[in-house]
């Protein structure tokens, strides 16, 4: 069963958040002033004056954004582990099928 969807301005609401509070972590601003070439500041009134509305166009644009260590499954595979792996992998007999063929 899929989980209901929220509109993407809400995910985008959620996201901006997150980003920021990531942002927030010492040094955070300073490392990515460093990566662009820019000074701290204008990371600063970018993030103030640009971040929510480009993390709106993003998810609006069909594009969601996760952490770089998450991984992401298309929605076909998480639909078939959710409707045919969970049940097989409960299955007490399909456990001792298994393991039948591996001794």
């Amino acid at each position: 069963m899929s989980q209901p969807s929220q509109p993407p301005i809400e995910m985008a609401r959620k996201a901006h958040g997150r980003i920021l509070h990531s942002m927030q972590k010492p040094g955070s601003q300073i490392a990515i002033a460093k990566s662009l070439g820019m000074s701290e500041s204008a990371v600063s009134r970018a993030k103030n004056e640009h971040l929510g509305r480009s993390v709106e166009i993003i998810y609006l644009s069909g594009f969601k954004l996760v952490r770089k260590d998450a991984v992401c499954v298309h929605n076909a595979a998480l639909e078939f582990i959710r409707k045919i792996l969970i049940p097989l992998l409960n299955d007490d007999n399909v456990w001792s099928r298994v393991l039948e063929e591996t001794e």
